[in-house]
């Protein structure tokens, strides 16, 4: 399965998280799902700047492979066996068949997958406006984070609407890095210090 993602995110403090939870979210379900960053020990997937994750979502498992496009993100997605989170190594034959196609056509050895690390998002959802506006709380590594989503199937009404919120919530505009890339610039640093 595939499909083109066209979302706007901005990164928020703590205290605007806590007011918009208990406004706008008050009534929305809680949902929990921990990501599992994926790459090469030289990081031939970052490489390409393209994302690979398997996402738990405590029902199931999916592999989603991430590709920037001009407008959006292409993402490619497969189910995937439980156990594999058990491996040091991903098996390659595993991989779901469309996301081993994209990795092999980019010349990235599938043989060398493995699990990074975890990032666990508290996510609460609710329609707003034709699109879907999504509240996360996001640990990884030893961090913390809160942010502001707008999932949509137009770019230019979506953002117009989306700027148009933060404008009346009086937020600031912090367009931030999106997960994948947040918890790699911390990896990067925790990994990068001497001891």
């Amino acid at each position: 399965m595939e499909e083109l993602e066209i979302e706007f995110k901005n990164l928020i403090e703590y205290a605007v998280y806590d007011r918009l939870r208990s406004t706008y979210f008050k009534e929305a379900e809680v949902i929990t799902q921990t990501n599992f960053y994926i790459d090469t020990k030289n990081n031939a997937i970052q490489s390409h700047r393209i994302a690979l994750r398997i996402r738990d979502t405590g029902d199931s498992l999916m592999m989603t492979l991430k590709v920037p496009q001009t407008v959006g993100t292409m993402e490619y997605h497969g189910t995937i066996n439980p156990a594999l989170l058990d491996e040091e190594v991903i098996d390659p034959a595993e991989i779901p068949d469309n996301i081993r196609q994209q990795l092999e056509e980019r010349r990235i050895p599938v043989d060398s997958l493995y699990i990074v690390g975890a990032l666990s998002t508290e996510r609460r959802e609710i329609s707003y406006k034709g699109g879907l506006l999504v509240l996360d709380a996001s640990r990884y590594l030893d961090a913390e984070d809160y942010e502001l989503e707008y999932e949509v199937s137009d770019y230019d009404h979506g953002l117009e609407i989306f700027e148009s919120f933060l404008n009346q919530q009086g937020i600031t505009s912090r367009k931030p890095l999106n997960k994948i890339q947040r918890f790699y610039a911390r990896h990067a640093m925790l990994t990068s210090k001497s001891l």
